[in-house]
């Protein structure tokens, strides 16, 4: 019986208290804040003391290399339109796709009997004049003949040489030959066709190697050299891509493009690529290297970007210049070194000289 009237008298000390605290709650709250904002002060510089917990990671350094993709035209070494040295009908023709030749191969020949007939008869005026020439001079040191007779025997020998030598050119220009190693390609004429001088039979191409031009913006100019690799593919050759390296890098900058043309050579042994083609090229431009730092410990602000490095447990601000983003990294140009700790997470409450407290093992940078 006693127990239970001292659990009433526990229930009713209770409601009293509950509806005294109730009553008097306002005041309660303002001495409870009071007693909180006197506390905060002090809790505020313990943690100061501490220091400001972040997150850190350590700064890599990285290549800023680039990789760049041209579109450009196919050429060969060397490429010539083959026209008719003469006029006349064709009586041997040699020219045929794809054919190969060797420099002085006959390419065409066009009927000659009148310019072989023109050869002869020159030939044995010069002989004739030749023999008068030999003759003279003889009698000449002899002392018979006249002196001015050996000049005019003399002129003549010289007017039957340029005869003979324009003969033989004349009989020369019946045939036409390849001008070096090549190929020919579709022919417009066939034998037995009459041409004229300069019309055109077709087209003769070296193309051991295949030459590629593009343009290249003037930015990246200082990243190319002769003798850089690239790799190119052809819609010509499907599913095969082919390795060449930078010939040639033009000599100024197109001031209305601001690119520089810029050419590729390919080799060509197997003769699978054809000039006109289009072809794509892949090139992996060479840079400096740069501190790289995680996106999140870049910062902005009075129009300036910088990281908070963190050296012997206080915050340091350091100005950066963004190069470029690359994989979830910024590149940056700045006074960082690898293995710099740069803070990730918590920058918001960081200031120059102020204590941190790093809270995790930041992972080894990449080499």
């Amino acid at each position: 019986m006693t127990s239970v009237w001292k659990q009433l008298a526990v229930c009713a000390i209770l409601i009293i208290g509950a509806a005294v605290s109730w009553q008097y709650r306002a005041e309660l709250t303002r001495l409870w804040e009071i007693s909180f904002a006197a506390s905060a002060p002090a809790q505020q510089q313990r943690d100061r003391a501490k220091g400001i917990p972040v997150i850190v990671a350590q700064t890599e350094i990285m290549r800023d290399d680039h990789r760049l993709s041209a579109i450009g035209t196919g050429f060969a070494i060397r490429s010539i339109t083959l026209r008719a040295p003469s006029s006349g009908e064709i009586t041997e023709f040699n020219i045929a796709p794809g054919r190969r030749f060797a420099k002085n191969d006959t390419l065409m020949q066009l009927d000659d009997a009148d310019e072989r007939f023109a050869v002869s008869l020159a030939q044995a005026r010069f002989d004739r004049a030749n023999d008068e020439r030999e003759r003279y001079r003889r009698l000449q040191e002899s002392g018979v003949a006249a002196t001015v007779r050996l000049e005019q025997v003399q002129t003549d020998f010289q007017v039957a040489q340029i005869e003979l030598e324009r003969a033989q050119e004349d009989l020369d220009n019946r045939v036409l030959r390849a001008p070096f190693d090549g190929i020919t390609g579709l022919a417009s004429v066939e034998i037995g066709d009459r041409i004229a001088t300069d019309d055109v039979i077709g087209n003769f191409d070296d193309r051991r190697s295949i030459l590629v031009e593009f343009d290249l913006p003037e930015a990246l100019l200082g990243r190319v050299s002769t003798g850089l690799g690239v790799t190119a593919t052809t819609p010509s050759v499907e599913g095969r891509s082919f390795d060449g390296e930078i010939s040639a890098i033009d000599s100024r900058v197109n001031a209305a493009t601001r690119t520089a043309r810029v050419r590729a050579a390919i080799g060509n042994a197997a003769d699978l690529l054809r000039p006109g083609a289009s072809f794509a090229l892949q090139l992996d431009l060479p840079g400096s290297s740069f501190p790289a730092v995680p996106e999140l410990a870049l910062q902005f602000s009075q129009d300036s970007l910088h990281v908070w490095r963190v050296a012997e447990g206080a915050a340091e601000r350091v100005e950066v210049r963004l190069v470029r983003r690359r994989a979830g990294l910024v590149i940056v140009d700045g006074p960082l070194k690898k293995g710099d700790l740069v803070v990730v997470e918590g920058t918001q409450r960081l200031r120059s000289g102020g204590a941190v407290r790093v809270l995790n093992t930041p992972k080894e940078p990449r080499t």
